[in-house]
């Protein structure tokens, strides 16, 4: 684990360290100049995406040139910058990024992972971690295939973690090599030359930096061997520790350590390789994506590493029988993007389509192809239905999983919701996905009579719409059938990725109101959305001067275009009306912000955990914000969090050592539903404001979900749920659900405070489901009997695969035993319970142990490591004498091993030994007695003896 960055964040801030213990408070001036897994991450990332772009002229663009970038720190503002211009966004690139670094990050926090010596190369772990980096990229290549980015990115950062941990907790530094180890993940190698069980790795280290501590023998003969890390696995003796204040098994012999994850001697004893760890690992990482490269198309790659203009053109259509006007203008709308657009920087990456009607929803068309999607359009036909509700949630649920995150999906309905229940699951994936959801209501009144002969339809049908549209920062307009073709329009107007929010109001009633909202110097085209009875509106400039603007007006809906360049300053709207209405004001910008909160963990991998989905209440947090597009002659200087009822705290931000990166320490998370804004200023000392659309709201627990990823249609899949409870004693509702089967698991949990609690439930996936297919399982915890409070929620992605794909091989068999200790026969006196017998099985399957479960027997089983095979060690008292061990390997194949205790009689044995022995030593005793009596005899009459011979004669 080099030190993770977000550790590096949460301290580096002055009074950023508050939440930590006064140790900390000393960190930042012993490890500042460290390379973090960031580092060696963001820099691999950019080399790679560069040398994409340098190979790809794009015609609308001059190409560009290695010269241009040589000598240079690579930024992604100036690459990227470079190949798109201003029409670029860096938001899906940074993105991307931070869910890379994230996930490589998380694997020293998370508890599957942290303490797993194969994933860090901890323990002598060093063939083992070979192994499962090999199935990683197997699993990453799977995901990218199947156009599953999102969960690629997991993976990725999860396999860089462990190929930078290589360089810095094993020897390879150590035995000079100046290149990265050639073998290490990369398919059809291996990696030998490594230290046995019986070797001796290191001798003790009294001081803080240990020069020499690795033994010679290790050295000469060029053996890899790594640190053991903490309690488990055990450090037998002469083994090398991994070191520093958070490693308890540095105290046992051999003491000291040999990591090199800092430059500093109090956390790295190996502290003065760290730099040369670093560069290797550098280079491995890079040489890890450019070789990934070869195996994908660089499309997939560029989509991999978040470079994209503009992710997707996403849409949910009603298509009963009265929508035939809106599906029409979904199609015209999607015509002129896709013309406007097509083969230029701006063109869609993905052109999403989740139908629904009553009862049906589905399937999502997900497409990179706008020919064919303009053929799902032009094939979709009103049919049938009329009726209210319909399956509008079953079917925006769908487009938000399917969609890349901070993108818009556009809704087209007439009909209310009949799928309620799930608004929770939406509001969640709206708030972890950061998309904004925006309605298009059609009303039209002969409809509407048409209907309400048959049913009452009711007058706040379209709430839920109204609160999904708040939530997300989206619009609900409401129009007809008439003007549908000219509203849809701002669709167009939101097909750009650099699109930013000024303002966003949904009032409950009607009046005389005012609403302000700034204009910086990095905004142009911005739009004013009005939609409700509107008597009169007027726009001032900062002036007070009245802008008229280009106005359109569609019965209820009103768009306004103000004029570039606009006058820098707060912009107010005065309103009067006679019902409710909402306001929505967007502009263009480069300037922009990403963020995310985190709450510091201690122990052993001490850092900041990054909190995916949402806040959580009760617990100390720190708010990362990351700027996009910053000018280094504007700065940002606080954060904002304001309540839909206006209320705004706010915290000072606080610059750490990297462009662009803040942090904020959050002193309570509102208890209502919030938005994130940031504000700063700019070249001109003018204020600079943006604030993300989105609305949030803290839970009081964390959910963690793990799996294996690959699961096959029909058979029954474990999945495990771990329950975090932060508040007081609670009892939670836990329900997990999948996006392709209607079965669903529900099951009660009573937590203590400050508790965890982990359960494991299985799905089914349909035995029709289509190889490839990408199911999304999501569980979400209820606080029993209290619907006030917002769930936890999370969701993790499965690949469904065909049986042919899965090994066919037969599970390894179990090795012969080896025995160091014994039992007595059961006629030997003593008791069985001071007795013991120890077995050990040495595994080769190069898929190694990653499980070993007693099935018969009342022993312990221990795992180790000799030359890269793993061991397990059984020792169990005599007076259990058989035992059955079931071993699963990383490729979740299983198979049992039978141990029997070894008898034997030798002890015994010894004792009827002894009794033989001592009478002949009394007649020995008496003959050398006899003998030595003689001499001395006959010595008196000059006898002599010339040898012993002559003694034993006599």
């Amino acid at each position: 684990m080099l030190l993770p960055f977000l550790f590096l964040w949460g301290l580096a801030i002055p009074g950023g360290h508050a939440f930590f213990p006064n140790f900390w408070s000393k960190f930042l001036s012993f490890t500042w100049g460290s390379f973090t897994h960031q580092d060696l991450t963001e820099e691999a990332v950019l080399n790679v995406t560069l040398q994409i772009l340098l190979d790809h002229k794009h015609p609308s663009r001059p190409p560009l040139r290695w010269e241009d970038f040589e000598g240079k720190t690579l930024t992604a503002d100036a690459i990227l910058g470079a190949y798109y211009g201003e029409d670029m966004s860096l938001r899906p690139f940074r993105t991307a990024m931070r869910q890379i670094v994230s996930a490589n990050a998380n694997m020293d926090f998370l508890s599957g992972t942290r303490n797993d010596p194969i994933r860090h190369f901890d323990s002598e772990r060093v063939r083992q971690g070979n192994s499962l980096l090999l199935r990683a990229r197997e699993d990453l290549l799977r995901n990218v295939r199947v156009k599953e980015y999102e969960g690629a990115r997991e993976i990725l950062g999860q396999i860089l973690h462990s190929l930078q941990d290589f360089y810095s907790h094993t020897n390879w530094v150590e035995l000079g090599n100046t290149g990265v180890h050639p073998n290490l993940a990369t398919p059809g190698k291996d990696l030998d030359s490594i230290a046995e069980v019986s070797e001796q790795t290191c001798t003790d280290c009294a001081d803080v930096s240990c020069q020499n501590n690795i033994v010679k023998s290790i050295e000469k003969r060029h053996l890899l061997t790594s640190g053991y890390y903490g309690v488990s696995p055990v450090k037998p003796r002469g083994k090398c520790s991994h070191g520093g204040p958070f490693d308890d098994s540095r105290e046992r012999s051999a003491r000291g350590g040999i990591n090199k994850d800092t430059a500093t001697a109090l956390f790295s004893p190996h502290h003065f390789l760290h730099e040369k760890a670093a560069e290797l690992a550098l280079k491995a990482t890079i040489k890890f994506l450019s070789e990934l490269r070869r195996e994908v198309t660089d499309r997939d790659m560029l989509r991999l590493l978040g470079v994209s203009a503009f992710p997707a053109l996403s849409f949910v259509l009603d298509t009963t029988g009265s929508m035939g006007e809106e599906i029409t203008s979904a199609r015209l709308q999607s015509r002129s993007i896709i013309e406007r657009q097509r083969k230029t920087l701006l063109e869609p990456d993905y052109y999403i389509l989740v139908p629904f009607n009553d009862p049906s929803f589905g399937p999502v068309h997900k497409t990179s192809d706008p020919d064919e999607f303009l053929k799902v359009l032009d094939s979709l036909h009103a049919l049938g239905g009329g009726d209210e509700p319909e399956m509008c949630l079953s079917a925006l649920q769908l487009a938000l999983i399917n969609t890349p995150p901070y993108s818009e999906i556009f809704v087209f309905t007439d009909a209310s919701s009949k799928d309620a229940h799930l608004q929770s699951n939406v509001e969640a994936l709206i708030q972890e996905r950061k998309m904004k959801v925006s309605f298009l209501i059609t009303e039209d009144p002969s409809r509407t009579r048409s209907r309400s002969r048959r049913e009452l339809l009711r007058p706040n049908r379209f709430d839920l719409y109204a609160d999904l549209a708040s939530v997300s920062g989206g619009q609900i307009i409401f129009t007809n059938n008439q003007d549908i073709s000219e509203v849809a329009k701002i669709i167009t107007d939101s097909a750009y990725f650099d699109v930013v929010t000024l303002l966003h109001v949904q009032t409950s009633e009607g009046g005389i109101a005012h609403h302000v909202f700034p204009v910086d110097e990095f905004l142009h085209n911005v739009v004013l959305y009005i939609n409700g009875d509107v008597r009169e509106f007027r726009v001032h400039d900062p002036t007070g001067r009245k802008q008229n603007g280009r106005r359109q007006s569609y019965g209820k809906f009103h768009r306004v275009f103000l004029s570039d360049p606009l006058q820098v300053g707060n912009w107010t709207i005065f309103m009067k009306t006679v019902e409710p209405y909402s306001i929505h004001v967007q502009g263009r910008s480069s300037v922009d912000f990403l963020y995310y909160f985190g709450t510091p963990v201690n122990g052993s991998h001490p850092g900041l955990y990054q909190l995916n989905n949402q806040p959580v209440a009760g617990v100390p947090t720190i708010l990362v914000v990351d700027a996009i597009g910053l000018p280094q002659s504007a700065n940002l200087s606080h954060v904002s969090l304001t309540t839909r009822n206006g209320k705004t705290q706010t915290a000072e931000l606080e610059t750490v050592n990297q462009a662009g990166l803040f942090t904020a320490k959050i002193s309570q998370i509102p208890s209502e539903e919030f938005s994130v804004g940031v504000i700063g200023q700019d070249r001109r000392g003018l204020e600079l404001k943006r604030e993300a659309p989105q609305q949030l709201s803290a839970a009081e627990c964390i959910l963690e979900i793990s799996s294996n990823l690959l699961v096959t249609p029909g058979t029954l899949h474990l999945v495990s749920v771990k329950v975090t409870n932060f508040r007081e004693p609670h009892c939670y509702t836990v329900t997990m659900s999948n996006d392709v089967s209607k079965d669903s698991a529900t099951f009660r949990i009573e937590m203590e405070a400050g508790k965890s609690e982990i359960r494991s439930r299985e799905i089914r996936v349909p035995d029709n489901t289509e190889h490839n297919t990408v199911v999304t399982v999501m569980v979400k915890a209820d606080v029993c009997n209290r619907d006030s409070q917002p769930p936890c929620f999370t969701h993790l992605s499965l690949i469904v695969i065909g049986e042919n794909e899965t090994s066919m091989a037969p599970p390894p068999v179990c090795p012969q035993a080896s025995y160091l200790q014994s039992c007595p026969d059961s006629s030997s006196p003593g008791g069985c319970t001071d007795r013991q017998w120890i077995a050990r099985l040495l595994v080769t399957d190069i898929n190694g142990i990653k499980s070993v479960r007693i099935v018969n027997g009342s022993g312990t089983a221990s795992e180790y490591s000799d030359a890269g095979n793993d061991g397990v060690e059984y020792t169990s008292d005599c007076c259990n004498r058989q035992a059955e061990l079931l071993l699963t390997n990383h490729k979740e194949a299983a198979w049992s091993c039978s141990l029997d205790a070894p008898v034997t009689a030798v002890q015994a044995e010894h004792k009827v030994h002894y009794l033989l022995i001592i009478p002949l030593l009394l007649i020995l005793g008496v003959g050398l007695g006899i003998c030595h009596f003689q001499k001395k005899r006959r010595s008196r009459t000059d006898t002599d003896y010339s040898s012993p011979k002559d003694c034993e004669k006599e």
